[in-house]
């Protein structure tokens, strides 16, 4: 990797590492929608589902 430089609060990265990283940031967030997904759908054919009234659910958010 190339040079990294710490001045105060901020990190100086190489565009070529930034692009890398930013990429890595999305997959992650993609693996971990997908796992979600998956468990979800399992949840769902276990017949683990929770009933709420929709002005709980709305309270809830």
């Amino acid at each position: 990797m190339g040079k990294t430089a710490a001045t105060e609060n901020t990190v100086t990265v190489p565009k070529e590492e930034y692009n890398f990283l930013k990429e890595l940031h999305k997959t992650v967030k993609r693996q971990q929608f997908l796992f979600r997904m998956e468990e979800a759908e399992k949840n769902l054919k276990a017949g683990k589902i929770k009933t709420v009234s929709i002005d709980k659910f709305i309270d809830g958010v």
